[in-house]
């Protein structure tokens, strides 16, 4: 299967712009991305990065953006798919633990196992959460998702795929309108949940993401890292990633290869 994909090498993600109109139309969403400046042309936007940090640097509430890696069929149809290298995200709860969404369910993983299933995972934190920010915001982003744990809240397999169809809808307009739609009305409790939806509905229940301004259902991992509500705060990994995060990552380049 891993060599059939590499002979459609068109299925694989092309960071740099569109460069036609047959190109925009395989790259749709990444076209759209690029007219409403979600994805730029990155300058090297933090010197100081990569900083890979340790587990005990992690705090709870902390965002982990996980990256996508060469041979891996599925994640690279996701990244292609959702127009972004991040192709799953996770909340750390404390203790060495993380909480994400899977095939299955929402469930409580050990850090050191999820981070040796990816090249590396760029750590963000939420603004909200520093110290002036809002009380208890961690307190309940971890709260919310380790209920949803006990719950035993089921994978929504089927929203997963609809995610990046309904970013894309929702960037057709704001390009055309120059403007965004109306906040989609979210419903009050959500039966089952992808991986950037738990996070988000997390940080609504937290109290930082205000009620009715994001439809959790139409944000992917990437389209997540795209909105100023999480900081970089480093990387975890191999330091042998170092040259491809500088050259690559979202949060260094803007979604545009530096190199």
């Amino acid at each position: 299967m891993i060599l059939w994909f590499k002979k459609f090498s068109f299925l694989k993600r092309n960071r740099a712009p569109t460069s036609s109109w047959p190109d925009a139309l395989l790259r749709p969403l990444h076209y759209e991305k690029c007219r409403a400046d979600r994805q730029y042309a990155g300058v090297l936007m933090d010197r100081s990065q990569p900083i890979f940090i340790a587990a005990s640097d992690l705090e709870p509430a902390d965002v982990l953006f996980c990256a996508v890696g060469e041979g891996d069929l599925w994640r690279s149809l996701i990244s292609y798919g959702s127009s972004g290298d991040y192709v799953h995200v996770a909340v750390y709860t404390g203790d060495g633990k993380l909480v994400e969404a899977i095939q299955d369910g929402v469930v409580e993983s050990p850090l050191d196992q999820v981070v040796a299933c990816y090249p590396y995972i760029a750590v963000g934190r939420c603004f909200g959460a520093k110290p002036d920010g809002l009380p208890e915001l961690s307190k309940k982003v971890v709260e919310f998702c380790k209920r949803h744990v006990h719950a035993k809240t089921p994978y929504n397999g089927v929203g997963a795929v609809k995610s990046p169809l309904l970013e894309l809808r929702e960037l057709r307009h704001q390009n055309r309108l120059k403007r965004t739609s109306p906040p989609t009305v979210r419903s009050s409790h959500k039966k089952s949940l992808f991986c950037s939806e738990l996070v988000i509905e997390a940080f609504i229940y937290g109290g930082y993401i205000q009620e009715g301004t994001m439809n959790s259902a139409g944000y992917s991992p990437s389209a997540l890292s795209e909105h100023a509500i999480f900081g970089l705060i480093g990387y975890l990994g191999s330091p042998d990633m170092a040259e491809h995060i500088r050259n690559h990552d979202y949060f260094l380049t803007g979604g545009i290869s530096y190199r």
